[in-house]
């Protein structure tokens, strides 16, 4: 399952990795609320969310339903244009790879290559 946590792998150069995590074990619902990374963060975990929840409801990925499915890619190709803007203290191409590879996780494995 895709992890919104900053690779162990990476450098942590400049403590980009300290802020990116910090940023994701935040509680969605501290005050007060840090403009555009409270809301990223609760835009991608509800959108994954939905995603297990279909999953653990009708025991298939989000993308073999004909009808739900397409919204819901939709919402993760329209999420990774947010990435575009500010972030907070996310790392931007982190939360990029963690949206392609739940993308891929569930049922659509040729999109956003």
């Amino acid at each position: 399952m895709a992890d919104m946590l900053a690779s162990v792998t990476m450098p942590n150069t400049g403590g980009w990795k300290d802020r990116h995590n910090a940023a994701v074990h935040r509680s969605a619902y501290a005050q007060p609320p840090v403009k555009f990374e409270t809301a990223i963060g609760l835009m991608v975990r509800g959108w994954q969310q939905y995603a297990k929840d279909h999953k653990a409801e009708y025991e298939s990925p989000i993308g073999d339903d004909g009808v739900l499915g397409p919204e819901w890619l939709a919402i993760g190709k329209a999420l990774l244009g947010l990435l575009n803007g500010q972030c907070g203290r996310f790392d931007c191409g982190t939360l990029d790879a963690f949206i392609r590879d739940t993308v891929h996780e569930n049922g659509f494995p040729d999109e956003l290559q």
